[in-house]
Protein backbone atom coordinates (compact mmCIF):
# COMPACT_ATOMS: atom_id res chain seq x y z
CA UNK A 1 0.00 0.00 0.00
CA UNK A 2 2.51 2.37 0.71
CA UNK A 3 4.45 1.56 -2.46
CA UNK A 4 1.22 2.70 -4.34
CA UNK A 5 1.01 5.88 -2.56
CA UNK A 6 4.50 6.88 -3.36
CA UNK A 7 4.24 5.96 -7.01
CA UNK A 8 5.13 9.04 -8.99
CA UNK A 9 1.51 8.40 -10.68
CA UNK A 10 -0.45 8.10 -7.43
CA UNK A 11 -2.30 4.78 -8.74
CA UNK A 12 -3.79 4.65 -5.37
CA UNK A 13 -6.42 7.08 -6.40
CA UNK A 14 -7.42 4.11 -9.00
CA UNK A 15 -8.49 2.06 -6.05
CA UNK A 16 -9.64 4.67 -4.00
CA UNK A 17 -12.35 6.05 -6.35
CA UNK A 18 -13.18 1.88 -7.06
CA UNK A 19 -14.12 1.92 -3.63
CA UNK A 20 -16.34 4.79 -3.10
CA UNK A 21 -17.98 4.22 -6.15
CA UNK A 22 -18.59 0.42 -4.88
CA UNK A 23 -19.97 1.77 -1.77
CA UNK A 24 -22.50 4.03 -3.42
CA UNK A 25 -23.74 1.59 -5.78
CA UNK A 26 -23.97 -1.27 -3.28
CA UNK A 27 -25.93 1.47 -0.66
CA UNK A 28 -28.09 2.88 -2.70
CA UNK A 29 -28.94 -0.40 -4.56
CA UNK A 30 -28.86 1.78 -8.49
CA UNK A 31 -28.76 -0.78 -10.69
CA UNK A 32 -28.55 -0.54 -14.55
CA UNK A 33 -30.46 -3.51 -15.20
CA UNK A 34 -33.06 -2.91 -13.07
CA UNK A 35 -32.89 0.65 -15.04
CA UNK A 36 -33.78 -0.84 -18.26
CA UNK A 37 -35.52 -3.81 -17.37
CA UNK A 38 -38.23 -2.18 -14.31
CA UNK A 39 -40.02 -0.70 -17.72
CA UNK A 40 -40.84 -3.50 -19.55
CA UNK A 41 -41.43 -5.81 -16.32
CA UNK A 42 -43.05 -3.66 -13.48
CA UNK A 43 -43.15 0.04 -15.56
CA UNK A 44 -41.22 1.71 -12.46
CA UNK A 45 -38.57 3.64 -14.26
CA UNK A 46 -37.02 4.89 -10.84
CA UNK A 47 -33.74 3.28 -11.16
CA UNK A 48 -33.89 5.30 -14.89
CA UNK A 49 -34.61 8.57 -13.37
CA UNK A 50 -31.61 8.22 -10.91
CA UNK A 51 -29.28 7.18 -13.80
CA UNK A 52 -30.54 10.31 -15.63
CA UNK A 53 -30.32 12.77 -12.07
CA UNK A 54 -26.58 10.99 -11.58
CA UNK A 55 -25.37 12.05 -15.43
CA UNK A 56 -27.00 15.76 -14.71
CA UNK A 57 -25.24 15.95 -11.86
CA UNK A 58 -21.59 14.77 -13.25
CA UNK A 59 -22.12 16.61 -16.41
CA UNK A 60 -22.23 19.81 -14.79
CA UNK A 61 -18.46 19.51 -13.11
CA UNK A 62 -17.04 17.73 -16.48
CA UNK A 63 -18.38 20.85 -18.67
CA UNK A 64 -16.90 23.02 -16.50
CA UNK A 65 -13.49 21.57 -17.09
CA UNK A 66 -13.97 20.96 -20.67
CA UNK A 67 -14.69 24.48 -20.87
CA UNK A 68 -11.58 25.65 -18.84
CA UNK A 69 -9.58 23.56 -20.60
CA UNK A 70 -9.29 25.90 -23.81
CA UNK A 71 -9.73 22.48 -25.72
CA UNK A 72 -7.56 19.94 -24.91
CA UNK A 73 -10.11 17.68 -23.09
CA UNK A 74 -13.06 18.44 -25.80
CA UNK A 75 -12.71 15.00 -26.84
CA UNK A 76 -11.95 12.98 -23.25
CA UNK A 77 -15.29 10.65 -23.24
CA UNK A 78 -16.71 11.64 -26.39
CA UNK A 79 -16.96 7.84 -28.46
CA UNK A 80 -17.70 7.34 -32.20
CA UNK A 81 -21.30 6.89 -33.94
CA UNK A 82 -20.81 3.54 -35.77
CA UNK A 83 -22.47 0.19 -36.72
CA UNK A 84 -20.17 -1.39 -33.71
CA UNK A 85 -22.01 1.05 -31.15
CA UNK A 86 -25.32 0.39 -32.47
CA UNK A 87 -24.79 -3.53 -32.18
CA UNK A 88 -22.45 -3.52 -28.93
CA UNK A 89 -24.98 -1.64 -27.14
CA UNK A 90 -28.02 -4.21 -28.01
CA UNK A 91 -25.78 -7.43 -27.59
CA UNK A 92 -24.66 -5.74 -24.12
CA UNK A 93 -28.37 -5.42 -23.07
CA UNK A 94 -29.45 -9.16 -23.97
CA UNK A 95 -26.73 -10.27 -21.95
CA UNK A 96 -26.76 -8.20 -19.00
CA UNK A 97 -30.90 -9.29 -18.30
CA UNK A 98 -29.30 -12.63 -18.87
CA UNK A 99 -26.72 -12.50 -16.23
CA UNK A 100 -29.07 -10.52 -14.05
CA UNK A 101 -25.79 -7.84 -13.70
CA UNK A 102 -24.30 -4.93 -15.47
CA UNK A 103 -20.81 -4.72 -15.45
CA UNK A 104 -20.61 -2.84 -12.69
CA UNK A 105 -23.41 -4.98 -10.90
CA UNK A 106 -21.71 -8.02 -11.01
CA UNK A 107 -18.82 -6.79 -9.12
CA UNK A 108 -21.43 -5.56 -6.05
CA UNK A 109 -23.52 -8.61 -6.78
CA UNK A 110 -19.84 -10.64 -6.06
CA UNK A 111 -19.52 -8.78 -2.76
CA UNK A 112 -23.00 -9.44 -1.52
CA UNK A 113 -22.20 -13.03 -1.24
CA UNK A 114 -23.44 -13.99 -5.11
CA UNK A 115 -21.30 -16.72 -5.91
CA UNK A 116 -22.82 -17.53 -9.54
CA UNK A 117 -21.25 -13.87 -10.66
CA UNK A 118 -17.33 -15.00 -10.40
CA UNK A 119 -18.85 -17.05 -13.14
CA UNK A 120 -20.45 -13.81 -14.88
CA UNK A 121 -16.84 -11.75 -14.59
CA UNK A 122 -15.00 -14.89 -15.68
CA UNK A 123 -17.19 -14.84 -18.87
CA UNK A 124 -17.24 -11.20 -19.66
CA UNK A 125 -13.44 -11.16 -19.38
CA UNK A 126 -13.95 -13.98 -21.88
CA UNK A 127 -16.11 -12.23 -24.00
CA UNK A 128 -14.12 -8.82 -23.96
CA UNK A 129 -10.88 -10.80 -25.00
CA UNK A 130 -12.47 -12.79 -28.02
CA UNK A 131 -14.04 -9.80 -29.43
CA UNK A 132 -10.20 -8.02 -28.56
CA UNK A 133 -8.73 -10.98 -30.76
CA UNK A 134 -10.66 -9.60 -34.39
CA UNK A 135 -11.05 -6.05 -33.22
CA UNK A 136 -8.60 -4.53 -35.45
CA UNK A 137 -9.20 -6.99 -38.60
CA UNK A 138 -12.92 -7.10 -38.32
CA UNK A 139 -14.36 -3.61 -36.27
CA UNK A 140 -12.09 -1.01 -36.56
CA UNK A 141 -12.36 -0.26 -39.78
CA UNK A 142 -16.31 0.10 -39.29
CA UNK A 143 -15.00 2.68 -36.65
CA UNK A 144 -12.33 4.73 -38.42
CA UNK A 145 -14.08 6.35 -40.71
CA UNK A 146 -17.28 6.93 -38.04
CA UNK A 147 -18.10 10.70 -36.19
CA UNK A 148 -17.26 11.17 -32.52
CA UNK A 149 -19.99 14.07 -31.94
CA UNK A 150 -19.24 16.82 -29.24
CA UNK A 151 -22.59 18.33 -28.74
CA UNK A 152 -20.54 22.26 -27.80
CA UNK A 153 -18.29 21.59 -30.99
CA UNK A 154 -21.92 21.14 -33.31
CA UNK A 155 -24.15 23.51 -31.46
CA UNK A 156 -21.98 26.07 -29.31
CA UNK A 157 -21.37 25.48 -25.92
CA UNK A 158 -24.64 27.27 -25.04
CA UNK A 159 -26.47 25.31 -27.41
CA UNK A 160 -24.81 21.90 -26.50
CA UNK A 161 -24.93 22.04 -22.93
CA UNK A 162 -28.77 23.36 -23.05
CA UNK A 163 -29.75 20.83 -25.59
CA UNK A 164 -27.85 17.97 -23.09
CA UNK A 165 -30.11 19.29 -20.59
CA UNK A 166 -33.00 19.61 -22.27
CA UNK A 167 -32.69 16.17 -23.47
CA UNK A 168 -31.94 14.77 -20.21
CA UNK A 169 -35.04 16.41 -18.38
CA UNK A 170 -37.40 15.38 -21.52
CA UNK A 171 -36.18 11.83 -20.82
CA UNK A 172 -37.06 12.42 -16.92
CA UNK A 173 -40.10 13.79 -17.66
CA UNK A 174 -41.19 10.84 -20.28
CA UNK A 175 -40.17 8.55 -17.26
CA UNK A 176 -42.61 9.48 -14.91
CA UNK A 177 -45.41 9.70 -17.78
CA UNK A 178 -44.89 5.94 -18.19
CA UNK A 179 -45.42 5.21 -14.15
CA UNK A 180 -49.06 6.86 -14.39
CA UNK A 181 -51.32 4.60 -13.46
CA UNK A 182 -48.63 2.65 -11.45
CA UNK A 183 -48.04 2.43 -7.43
CA UNK A 184 -44.51 4.73 -7.78
CA UNK A 185 -41.57 4.29 -5.54
CA UNK A 186 -41.04 6.20 -2.50
CA UNK A 187 -37.48 5.55 -2.38
CA UNK A 188 -35.16 8.53 -3.04
CA UNK A 189 -32.01 6.12 -2.31
CA UNK A 190 -31.60 5.78 -6.27
CA UNK A 191 -31.86 9.30 -6.70
CA UNK A 192 -29.09 9.95 -4.13
CA UNK A 193 -27.19 7.23 -5.17
CA UNK A 194 -27.00 8.99 -9.05
CA UNK A 195 -26.43 12.48 -7.22
CA UNK A 196 -23.51 11.18 -5.38
CA UNK A 197 -22.27 9.06 -8.35
CA UNK A 198 -22.14 12.09 -10.27
CA UNK A 199 -20.01 14.18 -8.07
CA UNK A 200 -17.44 11.45 -7.37
CA UNK A 201 -17.13 10.64 -11.33
CA UNK A 202 -16.03 15.12 -11.31
CA UNK A 203 -13.94 14.27 -8.69
CA UNK A 204 -12.36 11.39 -11.05
CA UNK A 205 -12.04 13.51 -14.07
CA UNK A 206 -10.27 15.90 -12.08
CA UNK A 207 -7.62 13.72 -10.37
CA UNK A 208 -6.94 11.43 -12.95
CA UNK A 209 -7.66 13.72 -15.89
CA UNK A 210 -9.68 9.82 -17.52
CA UNK A 211 -13.38 8.82 -17.53
CA UNK A 212 -13.97 5.97 -15.53
CA UNK A 213 -14.59 2.64 -17.36
CA UNK A 214 -15.08 -0.80 -15.95
CA UNK A 215 -14.83 -3.05 -19.36
CA UNK A 216 -11.62 -0.98 -20.38
CA UNK A 217 -9.30 -2.48 -17.99
CA UNK A 218 -9.90 -5.89 -19.71
CA UNK A 219 -8.27 -4.88 -22.43
CA UNK A 220 -4.86 -5.23 -21.19
CA UNK A 221 -5.54 -8.69 -19.59
CA UNK A 222 -4.70 -9.64 -23.10
CA UNK A 223 -0.82 -8.73 -22.96
CA UNK A 224 0.10 -9.25 -19.42
CA UNK A 225 3.65 -8.09 -20.43
CA UNK A 226 1.93 -4.45 -19.75
CA UNK A 227 1.84 -4.62 -16.38
CA UNK A 228 5.62 -5.00 -15.83
CA UNK A 229 6.36 -2.03 -18.53
CA UNK A 230 7.40 1.11 -16.93
CA UNK A 231 5.44 2.92 -19.43
CA UNK A 232 2.32 1.35 -19.61
CA UNK A 233 2.02 -0.33 -15.76
CA UNK A 234 0.13 2.70 -14.47
CA UNK A 235 -2.77 2.40 -17.22
CA UNK A 236 -3.15 -1.51 -17.24
CA UNK A 237 -2.65 -1.53 -13.34
CA UNK A 238 -4.43 1.49 -12.56
CA UNK A 239 -7.83 0.30 -13.98
CA UNK A 240 -8.25 -2.90 -13.29
CA UNK A 241 -7.41 -1.81 -9.60
CA UNK A 242 -10.57 0.47 -9.67
CA UNK A 243 -12.34 -2.89 -10.79
CA UNK A 244 -10.90 -4.72 -7.12
CA UNK A 245 -12.05 -1.48 -5.68
CA UNK A 246 -15.29 -2.01 -7.02
CA UNK A 247 -15.85 -5.14 -4.99
CA UNK A 248 -13.91 -3.95 -1.73
CA UNK A 249 -16.16 -0.84 -1.41
CA UNK A 250 -19.49 -2.83 -2.33
CA UNK A 251 -18.27 -5.81 0.34
CA UNK A 252 -17.29 -2.88 3.22
CA UNK A 253 -20.96 -1.44 1.97
CA UNK A 254 -23.01 -4.79 2.37
CA UNK A 255 -20.74 -5.61 5.76
CA UNK A 256 -22.06 -2.56 7.31
CA UNK A 257 -25.39 -3.04 6.56
CA UNK A 258 -25.69 -6.47 7.02
CA UNK A 259 -26.15 -7.46 3.57
CA UNK A 260 -24.01 -10.29 3.07
CA UNK A 261 -24.78 -13.43 2.89
CA UNK A 262 -23.46 -16.36 0.86
CA UNK A 263 -26.08 -16.96 -1.84
CA UNK A 264 -24.87 -20.85 -4.13
CA UNK A 265 -25.43 -21.46 -7.30
CA UNK A 266 -28.60 -22.94 -7.59
CA UNK A 267 -27.84 -25.01 -10.84
CA UNK A 268 -26.41 -25.28 -13.98
CA UNK A 269 -28.89 -23.85 -15.79
CA UNK A 270 -27.84 -20.94 -14.37
CA UNK A 271 -24.50 -21.07 -14.86
CA UNK A 272 -24.48 -21.38 -18.41
CA UNK A 273 -27.09 -18.70 -18.58
CA UNK A 274 -24.99 -16.40 -16.56
CA UNK A 275 -21.99 -17.89 -18.53
CA UNK A 276 -23.92 -17.00 -22.02
CA UNK A 277 -24.75 -13.57 -20.35
CA UNK A 278 -21.57 -12.34 -19.70
CA UNK A 279 -19.63 -13.61 -22.98
CA UNK A 280 -22.30 -11.15 -24.71
CA UNK A 281 -22.09 -7.96 -22.25
CA UNK A 282 -17.84 -8.84 -22.99
CA UNK A 283 -18.44 -8.54 -26.44
CA UNK A 284 -20.86 -6.06 -26.45
CA UNK A 285 -18.65 -3.62 -24.54
CA UNK A 286 -15.40 -4.32 -26.84
CA UNK A 287 -16.96 -3.61 -29.89
CA UNK A 288 -19.12 -0.50 -28.51
CA UNK A 289 -16.01 0.48 -26.96
CA UNK A 290 -17.64 0.51 -23.64
CA UNK A 291 -20.41 -0.82 -21.53
CA UNK A 292 -23.14 0.99 -18.99
CA UNK A 293 -21.08 3.39 -17.68
CA UNK A 294 -17.99 4.38 -19.66
CA UNK A 295 -20.32 4.05 -23.39
CA UNK A 296 -23.30 5.64 -21.52
CA UNK A 297 -23.16 7.29 -17.89
CA UNK A 298 -19.82 8.95 -18.71
CA UNK A 299 -20.26 9.14 -22.23
CA UNK A 300 -23.46 11.40 -21.77
CA UNK A 301 -21.90 13.31 -19.06
CA UNK A 302 -19.49 14.45 -21.09
CA UNK A 303 -21.64 15.56 -23.72
CA UNK A 304 -21.53 13.06 -26.20
CA UNK A 305 -23.88 12.38 -28.67
CA UNK A 306 -22.62 8.96 -28.79
CA UNK A 307 -24.33 7.91 -25.50
CA UNK A 308 -28.06 8.82 -26.32
CA UNK A 309 -27.33 6.25 -29.43
CA UNK A 310 -26.31 3.57 -27.10
CA UNK A 311 -29.37 4.34 -24.65
CA UNK A 312 -31.86 3.17 -27.62
CA UNK A 313 -29.83 0.11 -28.01
CA UNK A 314 -29.53 -1.01 -24.82
CA UNK A 315 -33.15 -0.76 -23.97
CA UNK A 316 -33.60 -2.51 -27.43
CA UNK A 317 -31.13 -5.53 -26.47
CA UNK A 318 -32.64 -5.30 -22.79
CA UNK A 319 -36.52 -5.76 -24.01
CA UNK A 320 -34.86 -9.10 -26.24
CA UNK A 321 -33.02 -9.99 -22.78
CA UNK A 322 -36.34 -9.96 -20.98
CA UNK A 323 -38.07 -12.24 -23.57
CA UNK A 324 -35.50 -14.30 -24.08
CA UNK A 325 -34.90 -15.27 -20.25
CA UNK A 326 -38.48 -15.97 -19.66
CA UNK A 327 -38.36 -18.69 -21.88
CA UNK A 328 -35.06 -19.83 -20.15
CA UNK A 329 -36.26 -19.92 -16.76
Amino acid sequence: MISLFESSNNIIWYLLFGIIFGFILQRSRLCFVSATSDPFLTSSTVQFRGILIGILTASVGITAIKYLSNGTLDLLGVSAISVPLFLGAFIFGIGMILCGACTTGMFVRMAEGYAIHFVTLISVIAGYLLANSHYQALWAPMIANSLAIFLPHELGWIGGVLAHIVLIMLLYLVALRFEEGTAPSNSTSYLKGGVFLGLFIILHYIVLQSTWSVTGAFFWLSDLSAFTDAKLSTVAIGPNLRNVGLFVGALISALIGKNWKLKKIRSSKQVCRNAVGGILMGYGACIASGCNISAFFTAAASLSLSAWVFLPCLFAGAFVGTKILAKWL
